[in-house]
């Protein structure tokens, strides 16, 4: 592995599964350090740190939801769950509990590789930062969001949903943490409100807001602001 070679944990106790992801990763350029159980994955991370984990839920010591909470406890490391299990309830908890992205079992070597290169590139965004989304410019400082030079009026709430999803830019946000970061956490099942702000947002930001570019719903989930 070289110095600029990204390191991905697989936290993975199905043998075959592992082997698969090891080979493929390899073959890509990425090194590879694969964990048989939730017990050994945390001692991986406890020894460094990798650039990215990808984590299975269905481990036979720890769940693995509860072991990603117990990551979110000190890392923000990218962390991409794969699973079999595929309820929308389920897909939604581990969201909840701080993954950024979601595949169910079985999926595509050139989606999983697609889902990687986007984990690896979404750093924590400084908010602060002017930013170029195709024609919006965002500048959080001034407050001043703009399509092709012209200035958008955005209401306080819309504002303030534009840059919640920004810091979270290419990753996965679920409705809960939307409203608990927007409206707060008294607000936390009223997922009307997200609907009827993003519908707003996309009128004024999008070229097409019946085909978003920028603003992606994740159905049943949540939302996902995309950088093109």
């Amino acid at each position: 592995m070289t110095a600029n070679q990204p390191h991905i944990l697989i936290i993975e106790d199905d043998t075959s599964m592992s082997r698969f992801l090891q080979t493929l990763l390899r073959s890509h350029q990425y090194g590879i350090e694969a964990a048989g159980s939730g017990t050994e994955g945390l001692r991986c991370l406890s020894r460094h740190t990798p650039d990215l984990v990808l984590l299975d839920l269905g481990l036979g010591d720890i769940d693995g939801v509860a072991l990603l909470q117990e990551l979110r406890a000190w890392s923000e490391i990218p962390v991409i769950v794969i699973s079999a299990r595929e309820r929308e309830a389920e897909k939604v908890e581990a969201l909840d509990a701080g993954a950024d992205d979601y595949l169910t079992k079985p999926f595509g070597a050139q989606e999983l590789l697609a889902r990687i290169r986007v984990a690896l590139r979404r750093p924590g965004r400084d908010t602060g930062i002017p930013v170029q989304l195709g024609d919006i410019s965002i500048d959080p400082t001034a407050r001043r969001v703009c399509r092709e030079n012209e200035l958008l009026h955005l209401t306080p709430t819309e504002y303030k949903l534009l840059l919640f999803l920004l810091r979270h830019a290419e990753k996965v946000v679920t409705h809960r943490q939307i409203l608990s970061a927007v409206w707060g956490p008294a607000h936390v099942e009223h997922h009307e409100y997200v609907r009827v702000h993003m519908s707003q947002l996309r009128q004024k930001l999008e070229a097409q807001p019946a085909h978003p570019r920028i603003l992606l719903t994740e159905p049943g989930i949540g939302y996902r602001l995309a950088v093109p």
